[in-house]
């Protein structure tokens, strides 16, 4: 394979650019160098780029700035004092870290285990929400990019099956890690949970306590590598146990409404396994709601744990992740292509666990 072109930050590649019109004589003592807008105008890049750039050339005395006017050539042979001196800037070894919320113990943990993995090594951790917006998420990778920050750790946006910048920065030798997915048609570097596992794991345990009518409650998957590997677990072992595999069972409708009409339309069902412990958590208030009582009336079993889970009266039954190892397996895996961009792209894949709680038991018939 051959080697990528080293990357040149784009804050280093204006800064040569004014250093090497100083050495050409275009830039003479004195004069003043076109605005941050301009600049950023001219190369295509946001401002926070330029300013990096300024910065760094004001530091060693090549460029000065008297504030409200702009940015001035030093008079390097008389030792043109600084005007301005921007405050002291250290340089930072900076990961960006992206991805949709910080609206769960899952999310924060896993952040948890990339900061752990980064900091031993000298590194901070920079962390920007996608809001599940794929624009947001591109454009923060060009921001990452723009910066030189050294490489960029990636939670895609739900069902996000394909992204070409992505798929662009990896070509080039940019260090990129994917978390929780593998995005198909992309040979990324990636640190997930095996989610077919899993979803087996959850599934044969529900059939071994009795049940034969489970439901599996998801968002709609398409696209989204992880949801598609837990959707195949389910089925495979309803499979392994000669149940057959029927389409009525997979509910893509999460809203409390539509799974409280699924639950009195379907009054055979007497499990649900719920994508995630959101739709867990919806599937118990709607039980209450259909005094539908948990696990005698209906079991239920979800991914991850929810928080403050040990001050409920039934801890729930659920298939764990290891999210803080996946952030710290993440973290060192990007530590070591920043280090050697050119070494064989990596998938490591982590088993989950399943945690039998209160929410699940043998089934009743209920009317």
């Amino acid at each position: 394979m051959t080697a990528p072109t080293k990357r040149v930050p784009l804050y280093n590649q204006i800064r040569t650019y004014i250093t090497d019109q100083i050495a050409q004589g275009q830039l003479l003592p004195g004069d003043r160098l076109p605005s941050e807008n301009e600049l950023a105008e001219h190369f295509g890049v946001s401002r926070i780029t330029v300013k990096g750039a300024l910065s760094s050339l004001v530091k060693e005395g090549t460029v000065y700035r008297i504030q409200g006017k702009g940015s001035f050539i030093a008079d390097q042979a008389q030792g043109e004092p600084l005007r301005y001196q921007s405050p002291e800037i250290r340089t930072l070894k900076l990961i960006s870290l992206l991805i949709p919320s910080l609206k769960t113990a899952y999310m924060v943990n896993l952040v948890k285990g990339v900061e752990n993995a980064a900091s031993s090594q000298g590194y901070r951790v920079i962390v920007s929400l996608t809001h599940e917006s794929v624009e947001t998420e591109c454009q923060l990778l060009a921001e990452a990019e723009e910066m030189g920050v050294a490489g960029v750790i990636v939670y895609p946006v739900e069902g996000e099956s394909y992204n070409e910048d992505i798929l662009r920065m990896t070509l080039r030798g940019y260090p990129i890690v994917v978390i929780d997915r593998y995005l198909k048609g992309l040979e990324t570097n990636c640190v997930c949970t095996d989610h077919f596992s899993g979803a087996y794991a959850a599934t044969s345990h529900l059939i071994e306590a009795g049940h034969f009518r489970i439901a599996f409650l998801t968002a709609p998957y398409t696209g989204t590598t992880s949801m598609e590997d837990r959707l195949e677990g389910y089925r495979q072992a309803l499979a392994d146990h000669a149940l057959l595999s029927d389409p009525r069972l997979v509910f893509t409708r999460t809203e409390p409404e539509q799974i409280e009409l699924y639950l009195q339309q379907n009054p055979d069902v007497t499990a649900v396994f719920a994508l995630n412990s959101s739709l867990g958590l919806k599937v118990f208030a709607v039980a209450e709601q259909l005094q539908l009582s948990i696990p005698d009336q209906l079991s239920v079993i979800f991914f991850d744990d929810y928080e403050y889970s040990t001050r409920w009266t039934l801890r729930p039954t659920c298939i764990l992740q290891q999210e803080e190892e996946i952030g710290a397996q993440a973290g060192r895996l990007m530590l070591s292509l920043v280090s050697n961009p050119a070494q064989e792209r990596k998938k490591i894949v982590l088993p989950p666990r399943l945690v039998i709680g209160g929410t699940t038991a043998a089934p009743s018939f209920r009317s």
